[in-house]
């Protein structure tokens, strides 16, 4: 069992909430709530240094994944394996990896979906499918976040809270707009082994400032992720057995 802190943080192409360029501005937020691990979304700014790569070195985390415009990347404490990127079409991404923290492993799944409804209930498919969230050569526990694109009259994910679990934290996730929080645009999902035991929405003035979107902070915690996860677990998934090595 072991216990870290992550952050999910959609940065707005480090444009401030006033809409100008501000990538330190975000550095600042992330180096006050210390996380040992950020996944950001909506990163790719031409600020000289690719953001991934200044944002790391303001941090004093390591970076992972590529700077492509609108995609989504890493800042970790902890090595990341296995990075890699996959298309979920009309501009959504998902990047995974995999963290190796002590002795344990976890797969980490890093979004952004589209807002429009039609758009977004294709990515999910997507992403429920054999080559990601369903793939079945998954088998230690998964941390799914990122921007969901939700409108505020959107009732959620009904798939992904079908076979996925939520964290209980925060309790208000109201993170979006980030002047002024209306509604949980951005989520934290888990699957396995692994659960948040604390939670908040950071809402100091600096995060208002600094992107359009409050990140989430979360203190996670995971139980034997060496535990073969079966695949029957999973719903409507081939009968393929998972690599049972979780450390």
């Amino acid at each position: 069992m072991s216990t870290f802190q992550i952050m999910s943080y959609q940065i707005n192409g480090a444009r401030s909430a006033a809409g100008e360029l501000a990538p330190d501005l975000c550095a600042a937020v992330i180096r006050a709530q210390r996380p040992e691990l950020v996944m950001l979304q909506k990163i790719g700014s031409p600020i000289g240094l690719s953001s991934v790569e200044r944002l790391a070195e303001q941090v004093g985390l390591d970076a992972y994944g590529s700077d492509t415009e609108g995609g989504c990347a890493f800042l970790s404490h902890y090595p990341l394996k296995y990075v890699r990127e996959q298309s979920l079409g009309f501009g959504g991404q998902c990047v995974q990896a995999d963290l190796e923290h002590g002795d344990e492993r976890i797969h980490l799944f890093n979004l952004a979906l589209s807002w429009n409804i039609r758009q977004r209930r294709e990515q999910v498919r997507l992403l429920m499918g054999e080559q990601l969230l369903n793939n079945p050569s998954l088998s230690c526990a998964t941390i799914i976040c990122g921007d969901f694109g939700l409108p505020w009259w959107g009732r959620g994910q009904p798939r992904l809270n079908e076979h996925l679990k939520r964290a209980n934290f925060p309790v208000w996730r109201a993170n979006f707009p980030g002047k002024v929080p209306l509604w949980g645009r951005d989520r934290v999902y888990f699957w396995g082994s692994i659960k948040a035991i604390e939670g908040r929405v950071v809402m100091t003035a600096l995060a208002r400032r600094a992107s359009t979107h409050l990140p989430l902070v979360l203190t996670v915690e995971t139980s034997d992720t060496r535990e073969v996860l079966k695949v029957e677990k999973r719903a409507k998934i081939p009968t393929k057995q998972p690599n049972p090595v979780c450390g």
